[in-house]
């Protein structure tokens, strides 16, 4: 099966470019001349969609905040993470596909809202990893942090995540490094046509039904591994900029086709009890499975793991 990855040149669907050569190296090196190059400056400047900054390519003292997308980015380069947060479970250590993966000291810090400037200052960092559309909304106060040390937004939990990947480990002098993991996620989709075979399945997210409705995945992570995999995604659509759309429960026969459901939620008591769900035919045939909400934010790491679960589901029904 073909790879998804793209030249840096390619415009995402937020409509802006992440091009590794302007990043304080020439547009003219191949991936592997900018690992060269970059290894060799002190410092490497990453430009994106709303931020513009200067990082040390080698640091020593990394603090992550939020411990998802932004932890992996951190562990795919072997930066040495001395704490992270942790918003998904404030004060336990990231597990799930970061399982096995943090070194043993590294600190857990802050609360749901991510580590506070205070707690970041006292552990001394020469830098500080968060997700970008964090930096973009100032989630976490970026005038105060910059103060404190140098800030990489990194962009993760994109449908071109192996792009994304590619781009920014070429800027920093580090594609070697995460190759590995490229490798093993194309082996993971590769193996996986053996039971994926065009399979219909719907991916959604069921957390919000309360309310009334659950969300369908057009243009996820999750819908590019899927697609990858050999599934036929319903509903998939890799030009929506929206990634989703509401569902009401009353509509739910909209995925009605679906051979298997996957669904995001960390209560799956709250759709179990709904009739339209329970009549959906793959729901009564028992090829229904929960995700875990932190398989929606990453990079390779996460994609590989989410194939993962998807694998073992239909496995385990066949």
């Amino acid at each position: 099966m073909p790879s998804r990855i793209m030249s840096s040149t390619t415009l995402d669907r937020r409509g802006f470019f992440l091009a590794a050569g302007a990043i304080a190296l020439t547009t003219a090196c191949s991936p592997r001349g900018q690992d060269a190059a970059a290894a060799t400056s002190q410092t490497v400047r990453m430009t994106g969609d709303g931020f513009d900054v200067t990082v040390p390519t080698r640091p020593t003292r990394v603090i992550v905040m939020e411990g998802r997308g932004d932890l992996e980015f951190a562990l795919l380069a072997g930066y040495p993470i001395i704490a992270t947060g942790n918003t998904f479970q404030p004060g336990a250590r990231p597990a799930g596909q970061f399982e096995g993966l943090l070194d043993a000291q590294t600190q857990v810090i802050g609360g749901p809202d991510g580590p506070t400037a205070e707690e970041i200052a006292a552990l001394s960092p020469d830098l500080i990893v968060m997700r970008a559309n964090g930096w973009r909304l100032d989630w976490y106060g970026n005038d105060q942090l910059t103060k404190i040390a140098p800030v990489l937004p990194v962009e993760v939990n994109e449908p071109d995540f192996e792009r994304y990947t590619v781009d920014q480990f070429s800027a920093i002098g580090l594609l070697d490094t995460v190759q590995p993991r490229l490798d093993e996620y194309q082996r993971t989709i590769d193996d996986a046509a053996a039971v994926t075979n065009g399979r219909r399945i719907a991916l959604i997210t069921s957390e919000p039904v309360a309310k009334g409705y659950v969300i369908v995945w057009t243009n996820y992570l999750g819908n590019a591994v899927a697609t990858d995999m050999g599934f036929t995604v319903l509903h998939n659509n890799p030009e929506d900029e929206e990634g989703n759309y509401r569902l009401s429960v009353e509509n739910l026969n909209q995925i009605a086709d679906a051979e298997f459901i996957f669904h995001q939620t960390t209560d799956s008591t709250q759709i179990d009890g709904i009739a339209a769900w329970q009549n959906l035919p793959a729901v009564a045939a028992g090829c229904s499975a929960v995700l875990d909400p932190q398989l929606n934010n990453g990079l390779v790491i996460t994609a590989t793991s989410f194939a993962n679960r998807l694998i073992e589901v239909v496995r385990n029904t066949d």
